[in-house]
């Protein structure tokens, strides 16, 4: 049985996308599976009987999964018309999930908080603790800190780390470690989909080459001069 048939009361004709093809009764007492209503709504039912609305839908070109709430509080009209909607606004060249990844999207400042309660448990001492967030408060919170995540770009990432990076290099490493982490954290949350701190690498290496500077070299032939005039002032 194909995806577009799935779980679809008995007698429906398959071969093309359907519409509407789910009942209020058959949502009430579908088995386990997903059941394709139509407008890439599924109904999700768990092996123990949970129901769930799911849509499958292109939002700018990428696939996405947007969950419209549980069966027992969404009913088969409120799932339909929602997915309508997200429907017409990706079509639109909208993104339905903007204003819901808005309102649950954490700023920088709130997800380095979430990276520090986990790495807690694995720092020895307080100073670890404090290092982070004095490299962060000092360096990053300017540019980033009221951003939400899914919003920085290696743009952002740049304009914290080359100011620092000449100058301050143990200490730019550390903040460039530190954003890609809370990076990372934010990308396992599903909150963005890349880290805009690894294309940084590539650029940074280059810049102020390893951060030591160099006394400009003797000319060989001025050295035994040089070497006659260190003599000279040693002595006694």
């Amino acid at each position: 049985m194909n995806e577009a048939s799935e779980g679809a009361p008995k007698g429906r004709k398959s071969g093309r996308h359907p519409d509407k093809a789910l009942s209020a009764a058959f949502v009430r007492h579908a088995g386990p599976g997903r059941h394709c209503d139509g407008n890439g709504l599924y109904l999700h039912v768990d092996p123990s009987g949970a129901r769930r609305w799911i849509q499958r839908l292109r939002v700018r070109g990428k696939s996405r999964e947007i969950g419209l709430g549980g069966g027992a509080l969404v009913s088969l009209a409120e799932a339909r018309a929602a997915a309508l909607l997200n429907r017409k606004t990706a079509r639109a060249g909208g993104d339905p999930l903007a204003a819901r990844r808005a309102a649950r999207v954490p700023t920088f400042a709130e997800a380095v908080e979430k990276v520090i309660e986990m790495r807690r448990a694995d720092w020895t001492d307080d100073r670890s603790e404090a290092q982070w967030r004095a490299s962060l408060r000092d360096h990053a919170f300017k540019r980033l800190g009221a951003r939400l995540v899914c919003d920085i770009d290696r743009a952002d990432v740049m304009a914290v780390l080359e100011p620092i990076w000449g100058e301050k290099r143990e200490t730019a490493k550390r903040v460039r470690q530190r954003i890609d982490a809370v990076m990372k954290w934010s990308i396992a949350k599903g909150f963005r989909d890349d880290n805009p701190v690894v294309a940084t690498g590539a650029v940074l290496a280059k810049a102020g080459g390893n951060g030591r500077r160099h006394h400009a070299a003797l000319p060989w032939a001025e050295v035994p001069a040089a070497v006659e005039a260190i003599r000279t002032c040693a002595a006694p």
